[in-house]
């Protein structure tokens, strides 16, 4: 397979995973669901479902590993998302304390931050096995994963995990 329409198809799956992602909590409120996907509509929560929905496609592909030969998931995993949520905040955060939010331009920048981020993996997927890195790289993943759940129901008083629809912080619930 050629390396950019990789980079194009997993980016389009890893996009559009985000939607049913930013939903599941709404529709099934548990714990466990808000670890890893939104509990409000903070800048944090987002790009907690922005981290999940990578690993998730990388777990994936850990199912085909063998047929598509590729190594060090682990480590493209943790890259593609560091690099995606990184270009995304880079961008963002100065165009919205600008210009607000405008949920096009959003979409689009989500999109050319994932195409960013799995272009940089893609260059770790066919190189030599990195048998240790793979390792350090899922235990950093594991401690993200750990730290946005903590955060998730002890969120900081800062703007970056204020929902601004709901005025509030950490999880809201609709009753």
């Amino acid at each position: 397979m050629k390396k950019w329409i990789y980079i194009l198809i997993s980016s389009a799956l890893i996009f559009i995973l985000n939607f049913p992602a930013h939903f599941l909590f709404e529709f099934l409120p548990f714990n466990l669901i808000g670890y890893f996907f939104p509990v409000n509509e903070s800048i944090f929560q987002h790009m907690k479902m922005l981290f999940t929905c990578v690993i998730i496609f990388y777990l994936i592909l850990r199912i085909f590993k063998n047929k598509l030969s590729f190594l060090n998931l682990c480590t493209a995993a943790l890259v593609s998302a560091l690099g995606s949520i990184g270009s995304f905040l880079a961008i963002y955060l100065p165009v919205y304390f600008l210009l607000g939010e405008n949920m096009i331009f959003t979409f689009i920048l989500l999109f050319l931050a994932i195409v960013f981020g799995q272009y940089i993996a893609s260059f770790i997927l066919l190189k030599k096995d990195y048998k240790y890195l793979n390792y350090i790289s899922l235990f950093i993943i594991l401690i993200i994963l750990i730290l946005n759940a903590s955060l998730t129901y002890n969120p900081l008083n800062n703007f970056f995990f204020l929902d601004k629809m709901h005025k509030t912080y950490g999880v809201v619930y609709k009753r």
